[in-house]
């Protein structure tokens, strides 16, 4: 008998088939069997109000009694006026899911129905519902040098083998199985797994850090996630826990011990000097009518577009957005910004932290000296690798004990997603984390996306409840869980309503940021405007804010009541309270995941003023996925967001023709 315990049945299913509620709706005739009468009396009572599922199970077992012994009493409290239609329906079963209740598949009914159609088959009934997950078991080779020992190693034959391998079970997807042998299987080799949102790649992490401890090391991001992990894996697999940065330095370490960075080692580091004291310490010249300061941070953009392309030498390309294309001669610029590169990775100048080095700088740097990963890493289990640069795919191709990309191209927010040059690709699609309810939505918004959907269509759970509820206003959305915004304006306007109701709402620390730096200047004014009376730069800053399309900032600068709640947010941030509220932009949501979950309209709409620096589409696909239980969005929504696609496609085709001329490029006619 298996020692693996079941899953935590999070969702109530009721006996009742949808071909029978249906016509319940339809002609108010209720179903004929005990069992059934129990799982629509259930249905009727679950779809107002959410219940405990030991509640539900109580009724389901006690009506079923009943209506057995009494078929009239059915007949009395079932009878319904009739007259619904699809719509109803639909209208039911989403008020159920929202609720963490489903209808039992009518396959699996029909065998109880016929087995005791008089009596609630209780636990045996919700089991046989749960199929997303099932046991399964997974061989793990013993292929690496650190899995055997000498003596082993000198015992080549089959039976020593398979000795030595390692047999692990769990629950898991098809999916994730056939993903977890192919990683297995395949030690050496680059695996690039492309698995849309909830799929459950950070649960394969586990599994394989799990079954083989010394094997594998990941790498994540952010620092959140890896402590995420660092309570769920064994002790000795900790150390094999790293972020990106920490990740970076390693590699960074290893190429100056092995000659190839010249005595400097090109670790992360973060500036505060100021862009007049870096210039004026590299002795940086003004170009034309552009100050050395100025000439810095054009150098600075070049150097970071270069960074993120796969071209091993920097080009006027990469100055496209700084230096005017009629500009025609940009080569001092290409120059200096090839002499700043050569700066940031000088021993002696970066001695006290001249220059900020990122991740992304590093990787340039390593892989145009052909730097390698040190083999002692073992696998790489590489998180969020749709966001790795060219550079960074590059170095890490040459992994000789192998790595695992775990990315979803429709994550990527900006640029597009450089591919493997040589991997073995494999594909998730099913959601562990969402209920099917979600599925139109989810597909229609990933169709809108440029990357198309070959990889084929996203697949919620079929025993998983989200309910997805459409809202009229934002006044309607329960105040629970994740309130997410497509901008900072509607952010800020609903941190301040929230804080005015006495709510203290909690701003996700990278929104937070965005929202200070974004907010600095209107508030500055805002106060000066209080301190001293005068209105002249208030006034020009209102002007601006309305000139640039961001009418609702002025609209809550207007309320100093509405002013002075968002200060008390701004200032008075803490650790995010259980069941408390939680606020952030849609391209901050990444790794979060709540059961209440609501998009505010500006999650759908481009709305007006400057660009916006994200993909929109790809945005609301990540913001829809955190829930679990509950999902509202605006009855319009997916209206808005093909309309906020077209634009972002116009713009798109705009930028291209811009860099066409600029080029000299001129269109056949």
């Amino acid at each position: 008998m298996s020692d693996i315990q079941p899953p935590v049945l999070a969702t109530t299913f009721l006996p009742l088939q949808r071909k029978s509620l249906a016509r319940f709706i339809a002609h108010g005739t209720p179903p004929q069997t005990a069992l059934e009468q129990a799982g629509l009396m259930a249905a009727q009572l679950c779809r107002a109000r959410l219940h405990a599922p030991a509640e539900i199970e109580r009724l389901l077992h006690d009506a079923c009694t009943l209506f057995a012994a009494d078929g009239a009493a059915a007949a009395a409290q079932l009878a319904g006026q009739g007259g619904g239609a699809q719509p109803e329906l639909d209208a039911w079963l989403s008020a159920l899911a929202a609720h963490g209740v489903l209808l039992a598949p009518a396959e699996i009914l029909q065998d109880f129905i016929v087995q005791s159609p008089r009596a609630y088959p209780g636990l045996a009934l919700q089991q046989a519902c749960q199929q997303t997950l099932a046991e399964h078991a997974i061989r793990f080779p013993a292929t690496f040098a650190s899995d055997v020992d000498d003596d082993d190693a000198a015992q080549d034959d089959a039976a020593a083998e398979d000795a030595r391998a390692v047999e692990h079970h769990g629950l898991y997807t098809s999916e994730q199985a056939r993903v977890l042998r192919a990683i297995a299987a395949n030690p050496d080799e680059l695996i690039d797994l492309d698995g849309y949102a909830g799929t459950g790649k950070g649960h394969l992490v586990l599994a394989l850090m799990d079954a083989r401890p010394g094997r594998y090391t990941y790498v994540a991001p952010s620092r959140a996630q890896v402590e995420a992990f660092r309570s769920r894996v064994p002790g000795s697999t900790a150390a094999r826990l790293l972020t990106q940065i920490e990740f970076a330095n390693r590699v960074a370490q290893h190429a100056a011990r092995s000659g190839l960075s010249n005595g400097f080692v090109a670790s992360y580091r973060r500036s505060t000097r100021t862009p007049r004291e870096i210039a004026g310490r590299i002795g940086l010249q003004g170009i034309g009518a552009r100050t050395p300061e100025q000439v810095l941070m054009t150098a600075f953009e070049a150097i970071n577009r270069w960074c993120a392309s796969a071209a091993p030498r920097m080009a006027f390309q990469h100055f496209d957005r700084s230096v005017p294309a009629a500009m025609l001669d940009g080569g001092p610029y290409l120059q200096a910004a090839e002499y700043v590169w050569r700066c940031m990775f000088d021993a002696e100048l970066q001695r006290g932290t001249l220059l900020s080095l990122s991740p992304l700088h590093i990787g340039k740097w390593l892989a145009l000296r052909g730097v390698r990963p040190p083999l002692e890493l073992g696998m790489l289990l590489i998180d969020e690798a749709h966001d790795l640069s060219p550079s960074w795919k590059q170095l890490l191709a040459t992994h000789a004990p192998g790595v695992v990309s775990l990315g979803d191209p429709h994550q990527c927010l900006t640029g597009t997603v450089p591919r493997w040059a040589a991997s073995k690709v494999l594909e998730m699609h099913q959601s562990v984390r969402q209920g099917n309810q979600v599925d139109d939505l989810v597909n229609q918004t990933l169709a809108l996306d440029g990357l198309g959907q070959d990889s084929g269509p996203f697949v919620g759970a079929t025993d998983r409840a989200t309910g997805v509820l459409q809202y009229r206003d934002w006044t309607q959305v329960p105040i629970a869980g994740l309130r997410i915004h497509g901008s900072a304006a509607p952010l800020a306007q609903d941190a301040a309503q929230l804080q005015l109701r006495g709510l203290s709402p909690y701003l996700h620390p990278a929104s937070l940021r965005a929202l200070r730096s974004q907010l600095q200047r209107p508030l500055d004014a805002w106060r000066r405007r209080g301190d001293n009376g005068s209105s002249q730069e208030w006034q020009r800053v209102l002007a601006a804010l309305a000139d640039d399309g961001q009418g609702a900032l002025v609209e809550l600068l207007a309320s100093n009541e509405q002013v002075q709640a968002l200060l008390q947010v701004l200032d008075a941030q803490e650790a995010a309270s259980d069941g408390g509220v939680v606020l952030c932009l849609a391209e901050h949501a990444k790794n979060l995941q709540f059961d209440v979950v609501a998009l505010s309209p500006s999650c759908f709409s481009a709305g007006q003023g400057s660009r916006i620096w994200h993909n929109p589409v790809r945005a609301a696909y990540l913001a829809m996925t955190r829930a679990r239980r509950q999902l509202h969005v605006p009855a319009d929504g997916m209206e808005h967001l093909q309309h906020t696609a077209a634009l972002q496609e116009q713009a798109r085709q705009a930028r291209k023709r811009e860099r066409q001329h600029a080029s000299g490029y001129r269109p056949m006619r």
